[in-house]
């Protein structure tokens, strides 16, 4: 073969040999690269803040191809929460966000995600636990403070006030109270009745009791959803409108209530965006970029006259 000949076949192999393995490492390289894997640990899934939180985290995991989330539902049970993150620690997640149910019973799988140095992100503050950054920090307090002023607003400073609270100690239920107890403080507002409890059906009875007990009775205050629809059932029951209703969260029913009349103004969370926080916050992290320790989202309040509005802000159209 003549050697000039020789030469161009050599070179040719050489290049078609380095294409190759360029080709293969690439190819190598692509198929190595994974997504993330995000454990969503929910205190329940039972309203719409949970549902829409949900979707948002999601949402933002769509964006980084082949990364995943798994939630799971604790369903109110400070155990069943601790066990759900011990089973996504065990899953080899790479990430944690979680809403607590009670903050105290989760800080041993907090501790543990720790030691296996995986981020936890918190949606709402969490006292005693080391995590990469809390989203709503200071929302509950704001939020509870808020649902005061207006109600010291519509009660012109004075009357007579029924407050439905937990029963029992949780850090952002008690941060609500705290700020409504500080806003109505001062003020010629007397509370007159307080009961405690979670079921829709019980608070609703008790309501009734509360406004059979106390005829004169001019507003009632609620910690989360469940005691605000129950507390308006009951106020719609006894064809009651007289009485004010306010208190923390803004499902859609009960922002039909507002519309209706049978709720004054509630405070708004707003899930999507604590979802969205939550779940960029995550991914930053694992990325190995920096995150404030905390991002706050704004307190909004929904009344009968921006109902319409804070619903599509809210919830979307």
């Amino acid at each position: 073969m003549h050697r000039s000949l020789r030469k161009f076949l050599l070179v040719l192999a050489v290049g078609l040999l380095l294409t190759f393995t360029a080709a293969t490492l690439f190819a190598g390289g692509a198929a190595e690269k994974k997504g993330y894997k995000i454990g969503l640990s929910m205190h329940f899934m039972r309203d719409d803040y949970a549902l829409n939180c949900v979707e948002a985290v999601k949402a933002v995991a769509a964006k980084f191809p082949g990364s995943t989330v798994i939630a799971t539902d604790a369903n109110a049970n400070p155990p069943k929460q601790l066990a759900d993150m011990e089973n996504l620690i065990a899953q080899g997640v790479d990430a944690i966000i979680v809403v607590p149910f009670d903050e105290k019973a989760i800080l041993p799988a907090i501790e543990t995600a720790n030691k296996k140095n995986i981020p936890v992100i918190a949606i709402t503050y969490i006292p005693n636990a080391k995590v990469a950054t809390t989203v709503a920090a200071s929302g509950d307090y704001e939020n509870g403070k808020a649902t005061g002023e207006l109600l010291i607003k519509k009660m012109g400073g004075k009357g007579k006030l029924a407050v439905i609270d937990l029963g029992f100690s949780l850090w952002r239920i008690d941060q609500r109270i705290e700020g409504f107890m500080d806003a109505i403080k001062g003020t010629n507002i007397e509370i007159v009745a307080r009961q405690s409890g979670a079921d829709q059906a019980d608070i609703q009875n008790k309501v009734a009791g509360i406004l059979a007990a106390h005829p004169d009775l001019n507003a009632v205050w609620a910690t989360f959803s469940n005691q605000i629809v129950a507390a308006s059932d009951a106020l719609r029951a006894a064809n009651r409108k007289d009485v004010l209703l306010s208190g923390i969260d803004a499902d859609k029913a009960i922002i039909e209530r507002i519309k209706e009349g049978w709720i004054t103004g509630t405070a708004a969370q707003f899930p999507k965006e604590h979802g969205r926080l939550a779940a960029e916050a995550a991914f930053a992290v694992l990325q190995g970029k920096k995150v404030a320790e905390k991002y706050d989202v704004p307190v909004g309040i929904v009344t009968a006259e921006n109902a319409d509005e804070m619903n599509a802000k809210i919830w979307g159209k």
